[in-house]
């Protein structure tokens, strides 16, 4: 037989029963000299058999319902990659079906990352008549209140009641949207963009995020006999290299607001490091997002190659 190989260890425990078996002839209880004795034989097979025979049952039993167990933990892995994989082909489907003025899939997030920036620097320039001024991640987060709900009839109430979450007095977050709103008008008539910023992007975003967590979260909620945190670790590193550098990017924006808050709340984007493609000088630590606030030394995948020295 060809593949005799797989089945070394079958062959082996049947060798060795045949020898246990027999070896019960070397010994001397059931002879007197070198001739078997029938009646002593006999009497010492009905021993060997009940006692021997139990030791096998039990064993038969105990192996049956090992297979069983591993058949179960097999179905259940085969379920949870199953699903998993249907997930992950939801959220590649997810991003292709992201369109705005021509620009679909992950192109929409180089897009989405230039109209933070935007807003960002409208937010930054407002010249503020009181005292009060924005603190760096206060001036982040009503950015991205900005691209996510956008300014204007349908959307400044839900973009204020956001910024009002903050802390933020009545006074700035009307000079807030004064700003975006002057900005906004200035891009209409101009047509610098190929599409008009701070419109919002809540219907494109929120379903894509939403999917986003849950499918982390379906991984990190496993309590399969298999799924370590390596293992886990393994499985969302999957999810992560889905991800573009801008995705990346927008993800960290949207995970340091109320919106995204769970994601830190539940250990997930350090636990399996799901930012760490972010390039060093990505954000500007003076003007958009300081990185090194929220992650610890080594985080980054650029820092263990400045650790590693030049490749």
């Amino acid at each position: 037989m060809k593949n005799w190989r797989n089945y070394r260890v079958e062959i082996a425990v049947f060798l060795l029963g045949v020898a246990a078996v027999n070896a019960i002839f070397i010994s001397k209880t059931f002879r007197q000299s070198t001739t078997i004795d029938a009646e002593y034989a006999e009497r010492l097979g009905a021993f060997v058999g009940g006692y021997v025979g139990s030791i096998f049952s039990l064993t038969g039993m105990i192996l049956i319902y090992a297979t069983l167990k591993n058949q179960q933990q097999n179905s259940q892995l085969q379920s949870f990659e199953t699903k998993y994989f249907e997930l992950l082909k939801m959220h590649r489907d997810n991003v292709a079906e992201i369109e705005l003025k021509g620009e679909s899939g992950r192109k929409f997030f180089v897009l989405l990352v230039d109209e933070f920036r935007l807003a960002l620097r409208t937010i930054r320039a407002i010249p503020f008549q009181t005292t009060e001024q924005l603190l760096l991640d206060h001036s982040a987060e009503i950015a991205y209140y900005c691209i996510f709900f956008g300014v204007g009839p349908n959307s400044s109430r839900m973009l204020k009641d956001s910024i009002r979450r903050i802390g933020i007095s009545e006074y700035v977050t009307g000079e807030v949207e004064a700003a975006l709103s002057r900005s906004k008008d200035q891009i209409r008539r101009g047509g610098a963009y190929i599409y008009l910023p701070f419109d919002g992007h809540q219907s494109r975003l929120g379903h894509y995020y939403r999917h986003l967590y849950q499918m982390v979260r379906y991984v990190d909620q496993q309590i399969l006999v298999e799924f370590d945190a390596q293992k886990k670790y393994e499985y969302v590193k999957t999810i992560r290299a889905q991800l573009s550098t801008h995705e990346q990017a927008m993800f960290l924006i949207n995970s340091l607001t109320p919106i995204g808050r769970n994601w830190w709340r539940n250990g997930l984007i350090t636990k399996y490091r799901l930012v760490k493609n972010i390039p060093e000088d990505f954000f500007n630590r003076e003007t958009e997002v300081d990185t090194s606030k929220w992650f610890t030394p080594g985080y980054f995948e650029w820092e263990q190659v400045s650790a590693a020295g030049p490749i």
